[in-house]
C-alpha cells in the first residue's frame, strides 16, 4: 500500500523553503494539500477583505504550482476553529491518509486548533508532523540568563546573532512525485464579496512575483535602507509584507537572500542591508512574544499595570480618525494610504499609532483592529506588538511620557510636503510653510478639517493618564 501524506496549508502558501511540504514529499509515495478555510474565524480575527482576496489569487496560483510537482491542491469550508479538526479528520480518514503534514502558526486559538487536531488525527491512527517556518528557532527557546523568556527585542536580537548558524538557512527545493493521489473530495471555493477599495495590482500573486519584489529590493534599494526606510515618499521599503503574512514568502528566504548581498554578515558590513535583516527578526521577536506570553493574544497588554488606564472614547473622533480626517496631515496620509493601498509605511504606523493611543487616548486595542480590518499584510502578532509598543503598554515599550509630535514626524520625514499632497489632495495648493500645520484661514476653500485637539494639552491628559494607572497599581 503506498504511503500517502496530506500537507495543511495556512500561512505557507508557497513551494520554497516549505519544511512541511518537503517532508511530506520525503516520506509519502503520493501527496495532497488542503487549505481549510472559515469565514467566520475569518470575521472574528478581525481579517481584512483585501487580505481575503490576495490570499484567493495566491491560492489559485499555489494550486498550479502543487500540480507539477503531481500535488493536488483541496480547498475545504468550515465553520470555525472549533469544527476544523473534525472536519480535517474526516477529510484524511476518507482518503486513507497516513500521514499530516503542517507548519505550526501563533497564537492560542491556533495553539488550540492544532492541538485537538493533532489528537483527533492520533485517535485515528494517523500521524501528524509538524515544523517550525516562520521563525529560525524554535519558539521559547531563546532565553535570557536567568533562564526566562526574552521581553525586550535588543536582548533578544543579540542571543538571537549568538546562536546564529549558517546551517539555518540551508533551503531546498521540493522535486516532483511519481504519480498523483486519487481524492474521493471536491475541492469547494471560498466564498468571497469584494468591499474594499484597494487597487489589487498593487499587490502581484505568487511566488514569483514576492522572489523579484524581493530580488528587486535587494538590489536596488537596500543598501541605502538605513537612510531611506524612514520616508514614506522614498518608497525605500521593500513592501514584502503582505508575501510575509500569508507566507509566499519565508523569513528564511529574506535572509537568505539578504546576507549573500552582505558578504554573510549579520552585524558588520552593509548597514542598510543589517537594519532591514533586523526587522525580520523583530517579526520572530514578536511571535516568540506571543508564545510565551499568551495573555497578548487575549486582548491583554503585556505591561499590566496598563490595564487601568482609563481610556477616552468618542464616536466622532473615532470617524473622523478612521475617515483620514483628525486635521494633522501626516496621520491622515498615512490612513489613506492604507485605505488606498491595503499598506502603510512603517514610520506612518508608529505616528498614526502613538497619535491614536497617547494624543486621542483611545484604546491601543481598536487601533489595532482598524488596522487588521484594512490592511492587506495583516499580521497579527507583529501588529499587536506594533501597537502595544507605539501604546506603551507592550514589550520594549518606550517610556509613557515619549510621545511623537505628529507635526515634528511630519517636518522631518516629509520635508517638502510631497506625501501629504499625494494622499491628500485637498492640500494640494497649500504652501511648504503650512503643508505640516494648515491654517484654516489660509484656505478656507478647502474642506480640510481642522484639528481634532490640542497636541500640548492631548499629551499632558495622556502622561497624567498613566501615570494615574502606575500609581494605582503601585499602591
Amino acid at each position: 500500500m503506498p504511503m500517502k501524506g496530506l500537507i495543511w496549508f495556512r500561512t505557507d502558501l508557497r513551494l520554497d523553503d516549505n519544511p512541511a511540504l518537503l517532508d511530506a514529499i520525503d516520506k509519502c509515495d503520493e501527496v495532497a494539500g488542503i487549505y481549510i478555510f472559515s469565514e467566520n474565524q475569518w470575521n472574528d480575527h478581525n481579517e481584512s477583505n483585501v487580505k481575503l482576496s490576495f490570499l484567493i489569487k495566491n491560492l489559485e496560483i499555489l494550486e498550479k504550482s502543487l500540480s507539477n510537482l503531481n500535488i493536488p491542491l483541496i480547498t475545504l469550508n468550515t465553520n470555525s476553529f472549533k469544527s476544523l479538526p473534525k472536519d480535517l479528520n474526516n477529510f484524511s480518514v476518507t482518503n486513507n491518509i497516513n500521514q499530516v503534514f503542517w507548519n505550526n502558526e501563533f497564537g492560542i486559538n491556533e495553539s488550540k486548533r492544532d492541538d485537538l487536531s493533532a489528537q483527533i488525527l492520533n485517535n485515528s491512527n494517523i500521524h501528524v508532523s509538524r515544523f517550525d517556518d516562520q521563525v529560525i528557532y524554535e519558539p521559547g527557546i531563546l532565553r535570557t540568563g536567568q533562564g526566562k523568556p526574552f521581553s525586550v527585542f535588543t536582548p533578544f536580537k543579540r542571543r538571537w546573532i549568538e546562536n546564529f548558524d549558517m546551517n539555518f538557512l540551508e533551503i531546498r527545493k521540493p522535486s516532483a512525485l511519481k504519480k498523483s493521489i486519487s481524492l474521493n473530495n471536491e475541492s469547494s471555493k471560498i466564498q468571497y464579496s469584494k468591499i474594499h477599495k484597494v487597487d489589487i495590482d498593487l499587490w502581484p500573486a505568487g511566488e514569483d512575483a514576492a522572489a523579484a519584489r524581493l530580488s528587486n529590493f535587494l538590489e536596488l534599494k537596500s543598501r541605502d535602507y538605513n537612510q531611506s526606510r524612514n520616508s514614506p515618499i522614498l518608497d525605500g521599503t521593500s513592501r514584502i509584507s503582505p508575501y510575509l503574512a500569508l507566507g509566499i514568502l519565508s523569513p528564511r528566504r529574506c535572509i537568505l537572500e539578504g546576507m549573500k548581498l552582505n558578504n554573510f554578515e549579520l552585524t558588520s558590513g552593509n548597514k542598510g542591508i543589517c537594519k532591514w535583516i533586523d526587522e525580520i527578526v523583530w517579526r520572530e521577536f514578536y511571535r516568540n512574544i506571543m508564545h510565551s506570553f499568551p495573555k497578548v493574544s487575549l486582548n491583554k497588554p503585556f505591561q499590566d499595570y496598563t490595564d487601568s488606564i482609563k481610556w477616552r472614547h468618542c464616536d466622532n473622533e473615532l470617524k473622523a480618525f478612521y475617515e483620514g480626517r483628525t486635521g494633522f496631515p501626516i496621520v491622515d496620509a498615512g490612513i489613506r494610504q492604507m485605505l488606498t493601498e491595503g499598506w502603510m509605511h512603517n514610520r506612518l504606523r508608529m505616528v498614526v499609532a502613538m497619535f491614536f493611543t497617547k494624543n486621542m487616548l483611545h484604546d491601543w486595542r481598536l487601533g489595532e483592529e482598524f488596522f487588521m480590518k484594512n490592511l492587506i499584510d495583516g499580521d497579527f502578532s507583529s501588529n499587536n506588538g506594533g501597537w502595544q509598543w507605539s501604546a506603551s503598554t507592550g514589550t520594549d515599550a518606550a517610556p509613557y511620557f515619549r510621545i511623537f509630535n505628529p507635526i515634528t514626524q511630519s517636518q522631518n520625514f516629509d520635508p517638502n510636503g510631497d506625501f501629504i499632497k499625494k494622499f491628500i489632495p485637498e492640500l494640494k495648493d497649500v504652501s511648504l510653510k503650512n503643508i505640516h500645520q494648515p491654517k484654516q484661514d489660509l484656505f478656507s476653500s478647502s474642506d480640510y478639517p481642522a484639528p481634532m485637539l490640542d497636541l500640548k494639552t492631548s499629551r499632558l491628559r495622556a502622561i497624567e493618564a498613566f501615570k494615574t494607572a502606575r500609581e494605582f497599581n503601585n499602591s
